[in-house]
């Protein structure tokens, strides 16, 4: 496999305009009239009565939403609609049409209307008052006039090192993406030609072909919800040997952003692929996404693609009826301002969508985005992501496009840092009994609550197996026939294994639906099933003996609503009587296919639930043999990581913890503000199980909090504090790039923690690709061919900021098989096989069908260090640290005190509620 000693980031750097600008527009505010009569309508406190509801906004989205889709020289720019504010601004270049006033209004009238009638709708499938007067709104509409819009004559700026205009952010993506499409801009798939000298065994180039085009992507716009988003367009076909046809688009993100401790704007390309469902769709539970191609007088091509939703409406209770429909208020809107016949039918598209994105007469009308789980009939056969070579391509043609404006980024600089080498398999089915007997005790319980015996033989097994025990004959108690205990003798470690039926701790919960607060709902629905599992697990005689128990429960997905699922409940009201708890969902038919699994993957489930369980839920990590680069190493390093679990809603959860680990422990502890200690990890997360226990933090007290983890972590030592950019910027202002500082450290920017209160502290901001904050990349080898690309895994420094950092992770076991060098489209140099003799045979191929990986982008950036040190060493850290955790092969996407805070949440949500930290690439 190659190594590659650079990388190239798909983001640009934009130049300095001078006294031109990039582009003149025309900014709307909002008019005060209108957002004051609204407030009478829409500004109202929740139905729930409860004072920490916040009030109802402006649902200015709708109406945005809207425009964005129909307008397009329209370039949305806030739906707050607040004073001072840019609502609209509409790009003035030369030959562009003013904007017609009266469409504007009518498009605010229209997309008002159905954002209320949305709410009215949500409220009385609740069984609430609507919440919106819709004779009182048509009144207030009536009021609304042409006359009452305002605007004035702006330009865009881009100038050296300063930050943009407010509105600048979100106007900059939509700029250059304008420009590319009415430039008609292309991107050409070629590359060279090849053949094989088998005398050689070698590849050369073919006489008189040094180029073959394979294909060519043009490009239109399409509404987003971050930046700005383009489709290759028409799509791309690929054709089974079967003559089934496949379409699939490119598609590209442009996101306006910045470095931390430099303010200058980048521009950050995100590429990726959007496979089109070609046959019948159907989800009865999560809406179906659609591109609306809507046809208007005032469409050209230039205007985006708009975006609705579909779902199922289930017919009367009994009967097999229902029907797909719209749900959306975007498709709603575009019905009223715009003849029906633009819009197809909601249960004509979910049957055919083939028919309207690629109609046999006239223009495409809609097209269905593929995702699994669309029903039977909506396969494809094109892979998932976009290789580093299809990266390349467009990247390199994307920077001729814009060379006049902005240019890229310089490419990252290899560094070489020791790291710990891949477990081997054997080796990550063991645990090390020391090392759990020091973050727990050396007397543990496990319990086995089954509902399969299927389950309770693979759980068994696999604490046999991992632990390297050999179990004796099981007895019973006399007190319980079902109840079987085990007991575990080991070098270092104790186990008592008890096993038993789960029963009704997994049935469904009783869920009252005449209780119409949903908080109300949980908690009557949640009380007799604790009391249930605290009679079924307090066991007196265990009281001061570390406990864990694995459970058997169906998955969500199973249960009537995620309402009547019982694992947080279960979960904990064992906490209660200090019970850790990983459940295991019931085995599959054994076999191949859909809805199946083999005996291996049910053995691999197994082990996996036993490992998550007795080693994340302690908190062991695998301490780095080295720290540090490889020319400084560090020493006796203490890694702290700070966190917020964040969740709003009927679960509210505003929870600051820190999460650290000491050089001579093999396991993490944790502080939260309900304990004034430092606890081991398991103990910290028993103490967040108490239903009871308070969740909800202000802001101050957040930044108080860590304020007082730094304050006991600095006691001389060398200390790394990992703070993630994504979770705590809502919360500690001054984590942001708008108050960073270089060796400043402020949770709030206007009361910095002073240095000789942080000494030996260093601090490291990360931050992950949500919201496209890093970019994408592909790595190169100095010197090689222009396209001889690929991806690279390593800590790699910023040649222009010294203290700037990023980390790629290796390729994991489960990474696609398809080839970086590979395209969707343009044939590459690859292996074909062998032939007779066994030889391995080359020529050229398509990389169609495979699924393609690309490692993430984490950018660690050293904030605070001392004087004499190398930023690189420190920066090594939290590289070295995606690589520690002790249940796991594969590299973690964050530091492992980071992920294990993060799991943490998991003690007080579902997982599918937590905020998530990175996003899907390509």
């Amino acid at each position: 496999m190659a190594t590659y000693d650079r990388l190239q980031r798909l983001s640009l750097t934009m130049r300095a305009t001078g006294t031109t600008p990039l582009c003149t527009y025309r900014a709307y505010e909002f008019p005060r009239t209108w957002a004051q009569a609204l407030k009478q309508v829409f500004c109202r406190k929740n139905q729930d009565g409860e004072d920490t509801d916040e009030p109802y906004g402006l649902p200015l989205w709708a109406v945005s939403t809207a425009i964005a889709a129909l307008l397009p020289q329209l370039l949305v720019s806030n739906s707050s609609g607040r004073a001072d504010t840019v609502w609209l601004a509409w790009n003035t270049e030369e030959g562009t049409p003013e904007p017609d006033e009266e469409v504007l209004l009518e498009l605010v009238r229209s997309g008002l209307i159905v954002a209320a009638q949305s709410r009215n709708d949500k409220a009385r499938r609740r069984n609430r008052p609507e919440p919106v007067d819709m004779q009182q709104l048509a009144s207030i509409l009536k009021c609304f006039r042409t006359d009452h819009l305002r605007s004035e004559i702006r330009q865009l700026h881009i100038t050296a090192g300063e930050p943009l205009c407010p509105e600048g952010y979100r106007l900059l993506p939509h700029v250059i993406a304008n420009h590319l499409v009415s430039t008609g801009w292309k991107v050409l798939h070629a590359g060279k030609s090849w053949v094989w000298n088998e005398k050689a065994q070698e590849k050369e180039e073919e006489p008189g072909k040094d180029i073959t085009v394979y294909g060519i992507s043009r490009w239109r716009r399409c509404v987003s919800d971050e930046g700005v988003e383009l489709l290759s367009w028409p799509p791309h076909r690929y054709v089974s040997s079967n003559g089934t046809v496949y379409p699939w688009s490119y598609t590209m993100r442009l996101t306006a952003q910045n470095h931390g401790h430099d303010s200058a704007p980048l521009i950050h390309v995100t590429l990726g692929t959007r496979r089109w469902a070609r046959g019948n769709v159907w989800d009865g539970k999560r809406g179906i996404t659609a591109y609306l191609f809507a046809a208007s007088s005032w469409c050209d091509d230039t205007c985006p693609f708009g975006k609705a939703r579909m779902k199922w409406r289930p017919g009367p209770k009994g009967k097999k009826e229902g029907k797909m429909v719209w749900d959306d208020v975007l498709a709603e809107t575009l019905a009223r301002v715009t003849s029906h016949n633009a819009l197809p039918s909601a249960p004509a598209l979910a049957a055919d969508p083939r028919a309207f994105l690629e109609p046999d007469e006239g223009m495409p009308q809609a097209g269905v985005p593929f995702r699994d789980g669309l029903g039977e009939y909506a396969n494809h056969s094109v892979g998932k992501g976009i290789s580093a070579r299809d990266r390349w391509q467009i990247f390199h043609q994307l920077q001729e496009a814009v060379k006049d404006f902005a240019e890229p980024e310089q490419p990252l600089e290899r560094l070489y840092v020791p790291l710990r080498p891949r477990p081997s398999a054997s080796d990550l089915l063991k645990i090390d009994q020391a090392a759990l007997a020091q973050a727990t005790a050396q007397r543990i319980a496990v319990d086995v609550a089954w509902d399969t015996t299927v389950i309770r033989d693979e759980l068994v097994g696999a604490l046999h197996e991992m632990l390297d025990l050999c179990p004796p004959t099981p007895t019973e108690r006399e007190s319980s026939p079902r109840l079987r205990e085990t007991v575990l003798r080991g070098t270092d470690i104790e186990i008592l294994l008890r096993s038993y039926p789960v029963g009704e701790l997994a049935s469904p919960l009783p869920v009252n639906s005449s209780i119409s607060k949903r908080k109300d709902r949980l908690a009557d629905a949640s009380e007799s099933r604790r009391t249930k599992v605290v009679q079924k697990l307090r066991a007196p005689e265990l009281w001061n003996v570390p406990r864990f128990a694995l459970v058997e429960m169906a998955n969500v997905g199973t249960f009537a609503s995620a309402e009547h699922d019982p694992k947080q409940t279960v979960k904990g009201a064992a906490g209660s009587v200090g019970v850790l708890v990983q459940n295991i969902t019931p085995p599959k038919e054994t076999g191949e296919g859909s809805g199946k699994e083999s005996t291996t993957t049910r053995r691999e489930r197994a082990r996996k639930s036993a490992m998550d369980l007795l080693t994340r839920q302690s908190g062991m990590l695998s301490r780095p043999d080295h720290l540090g680069s490889k020319d400084n190493p560090l020493n006796e390093v203490t890694t702290v990581g700070l966190w917020v679990v964040r969740r709003t809603g009927d679960q509210r959860a505003t929870l600051p913890l820190a999460v650290a680990q000491l050089p001579d422990e093999p396991f993490a502890r944790l502080r939260m503000p309900h304990t004034n200690t430092w606890l081991p990890f398991r103990e910290g997360l028993l103490t967040l199980t108490d239903y009871e226990t308070e969740r909800h933090f202000d802001h101050s007290y957040v930044q108080q909090f860590f304020g007082e983890v730094v304050q006991e972590v600095c006691d001389g030592s060398d200390v790394v504090l990992l703070t993630l950019a994504q979770n705590l910027r809502s919360c500690c202002p001054g984590l942001s790039n708008a108050h960073l500082m270089p060796n400043v450290l402020a949770f709030d920017p206007r009361t910095p923690i002073q240095p000789e209160a942080r000494k030996g502290l260093r601090h490291v901001r990360l931050r992950t690709n949500l919201r496209d904050e890093t970019s994408q990349h592909f790595a190169f080898k100095e010197g090689a061919d222009a396209g001889d690309v690929g991806v690279g895994s390593s800590l790699w420094q910023d040649p222009l900021r010294p203290c700037h950092f990023f980390s790629t992770a290796r390729k994991p076991a489960t990474a696609g098989s398809g080839s970086p060098q590979g395209s969707r489209i343009e044939k590459h140099w690859a292996s074909m096989g062998k032939d007779e003799q066994g030889r391995k045979k080359y020529g050229m191929r398509h990389d169609v069908l495979q699924d393609v990986w690309n490692p993430r982008l984490l950018e660690i950036l050293v904030n605070c260090h001392d004087e004499s040190d190398d930023p690189r060493s420190w920066a090594a850290i939290p590289h070295q640290q995606r690589y520690a955790a002790a249940h796991f092969a594969d590299p973690l996407a964050l530091p492992a005190v980071l992920h294990l805070a993060q799991g943490v949440g998991e003690q007080i949500l579902p997982p599918y509620l937590l905020a998530p930290i990175d996003q899907t690439d390509g």
